[in-house]
């Protein structure tokens, strides 16, 4: 497993010919009862499930998220530590580094909805 930065170049060189899949953190795998608080983030199992059969059969799995991009905190440890202890299975952590966007059109993209 690795996290932290720098994830999203060196991802490609490994595993070559594996099936990949890019997870969202929040608002996808984990949800909020009023503000977005990192440390309140409420999980989603029936999402985490779907990810972990991804994981059993045999995806590699990055979970990504753009926490800290704007205020510069490192949210790596409180991330990794939320999805340990949900129970989510993973090759790769990426913190800090998912784009800001307000829309992603993408040919390969899916809502969790989906799955």
């Amino acid at each position: 497993m690795n996290i932290g930065r720098g994830i999203m170049k060196i991802h490609n060189k490994h595993n070559v010919g594996k099936q990949k899949v890019f997870v969202d953190i929040d608002e996808t795998i984990c949800f909020y009862d009023g503000d977005r608080i990192y440390e309140n983030a409420l999980p989603s199992l029936e999402n985490i499930n779907k990810i972990n059969k991804l994981y059993d059969e045999g995806w590699e799995v990055t979970y990504y998220t753009a926490r800290g991009s704007l205020s510069g905190e490192d949210y790596s440890e409180l991330t990794t530590q939320q999805l340990d202890y949900w129970g989510c299975k993973y090759h790769f952590v990426s913190v800090g580094e998912k784009p800001l966007y307000d829309l992603i059109i993408d040919d390969r993209a899916k809502r969790i909805e989906e799955l």
